[in-house]
């Protein structure tokens, strides 16, 4: 138990050297706010699932630019690295995901053109 006190206070003392706010945060309001953007974390990329659906269902790529979807893809990336840098759960979930849908739909896009 003494390791995970101590651990915890390094934790502790590392957020307040980096200037970091307490997690979960002590205002109910921006608590609440953490838990918003991580529910939309995974709720935003899901928004692409009826497009994924059509693709493969129905194999209808008219319309969709392949382009596109591989510069939104690349597009992702940064902002992924950037999540995993700062250890930002819900921006790493929103950009695995988003990476995931968009990659479906590349492929999609190339299997039925």
């Amino acid at each position: 138990m003494h390791n995970q006190a101590a651990h915890h206070h390094k934790h502790q003392r590392k957020r307040v050297n980096l200037q970091k706010q307490d997690y979960p945060h002590p205002n109910k309001k921006v608590r609440l706010l953490d838990k918003i953007c991580l529910v939309f974390s995974v709720l935003m990329p899901a928004t692409t699932i009826p497009q994924i659906w059509i693709i493969f269902k129905y194999q209808q790529v008219e319309g969709l630019s392949l382009a596109m979807w591989i510069l939104y893809s690349i597009g992702v990336i940064p902002f992924l690295i950037y999540g995993i840098v700062h250890k930002e759960k819900p921006l790493i979930v929103l950009n695995v995901l988003w990476l995931i849908a968009q990659i479906i739909i590349i492929v999609g896009i190339l299997m039925y053109r």
